[in-house]
């Protein structure tokens, strides 16, 4: 009897002990701020669902998950997926965390290969948020699909989608040009008057820089939406946004393609704020000079959210921007000719002291 008693007595500590246990972080739930005892854990592979999955469950009024929409806020105004709700990509996770925990997220973003979806999976998951998807193809595929939009900009959208299947591809240069001179979306607003001191275009130093969508001219998605800051990601990259096509404008972004041309770490990019009338004579330029990295536009030009996304003055010439790990190190507006050294010199230190590995 008394090695039946010993034994029933260690049968009910291992019980205790057991039940006392940490639940793993399998998925989330509404208790708690749920995440994984070990800080080192990796997230297990993402999960990919497509387009048209999502829209049937939709159309069946599924209500077992939730859109998250990893948008800038100005961005998502402009056009987003019926009922998703906007999380921004941040380069940081920080609680509270305002995403339900009883229902699977699906994440899309508008990057070409999910980048910003994935990357916050990842970052989502350190804190319990297992029970997600990813939107195969993001919001770029969702358009191109026709499938329904809203926003402020919706119709945009809608009529990019119609030209870009009737063109064969993702997006339609037209359109994005018809609709800078139709839309009723104010410009961006510019800083006050600029008497008391220099013009202040473009987010600050310090200040992250989030997805940005361009019309690819010359690059690898050459007539696509595209965001080459989610392709570049952490890896140290020069960008330059540039009002109108000028001699002096195309002198600077020789100089940059050279510059990142003489610098295997170093990424770059041009954006021509004006829009679709610029495409013409960005092709003659690339053509021109032998340029390498990808000149975009925007879709709406001035009228366009990246103006408002990256708080870009209309009336300055150009801002460049030196940017590391997706985070802004040096800001220059109305650069010449005659101190681009500046943006040489800033890049220069910032590849001296780039986390190791981040070039791509």
């Amino acid at each position: 009897m008394k090695s039946m008693a010993k034994w029933l007595a260690l049968g009910y500590l291992a019980l205790a002990v057991f039940f006392m246990m940490p639940k793993p972080a399998t998925a989330q739930d509404d208790g708690g701020q749920a995440g994984f005892d070990d800080p080192t854990a990796v997230a297990p592979p993402p999960t990919f669902i497509s387009p048209a999955d999502v829209k049937k469950m939709m159309d069946e009024h599924d209500t077992s998950f939730v859109l998250v929409d990893t948008q800038p806020e100005e961005a998502f105004a402009d056009g987003h997926i019926p009922g998703a709700i906007n999380y921004p990509w941040v380069a940081q996770v920080k609680p509270p965390i305002d995403l339900p925990r009883n229902k699977t997220l699906i994440f899309y973003c508008p990057c070409n290969h999910d980048e910003d979806s994935i990357d916050m999976y990842k970052k989502l998951a350190e804190f319990g948020y297992l029970n997600t998807k990813i939107l195969e193809g993001g919001w770029y595929k969702w358009v191109a699909l026709k499938y329904p939009v809203v926003g402020t900009d919706a119709a945009n959208a809608i009529k990019m989608a119609n030209a870009a299947a009737a063109n064969g591809s993702t997006s339609s240069t037209n359109a994005g040009s018809e609709s800078s001179a139709n839309s009723s979306t104010p410009a961006a607003a510019a800083p006050a008057a600029t008497n008391s001191g220099p013009i202040v275009s473009g987010r600050q130093v310090g200040a992250v820089t989030p997805s940005l969508r361009v019309i690819d001219v010359t690059g690898k998605y050459k007539g696509q939406d595209t965001c080459y800051v989610c392709e570049y990601g952490a890896a140290p990259t020069v960008i330059g946004f540039f009002q109108k096509p000028t001699p002096e404008a195309a002198d600077l972004i020789v100089k940059i393609d050279s510059m990142v041309k003489a610098n295997k770490n170093l990424k770059g990019f041009v954006v021509m704020t004006e829009g679709a009338d610029t495409k013409d004579w960005l092709e003659k330029l690339a053509a021109d000079k032998g340029i390498q990295i990808p000149l975009v536009y925007f879709a709406r030009g001035t009228q366009d959210s990246g103006m408002r996304v990256y708080k870009l003055n209309p009336a300055a010439d150009n801002t460049i921007l030196v940017n590391d790990n997706r985070q802004v190190v040096a800001n220059f507006v109305n650069v010449t000719d005659s101190n681009f050294n500046q943006v040489q010199d800033a890049s220069t230190k910032m590849l001296a002291s780039a986390t190791p590995g981040s070039g791509q």
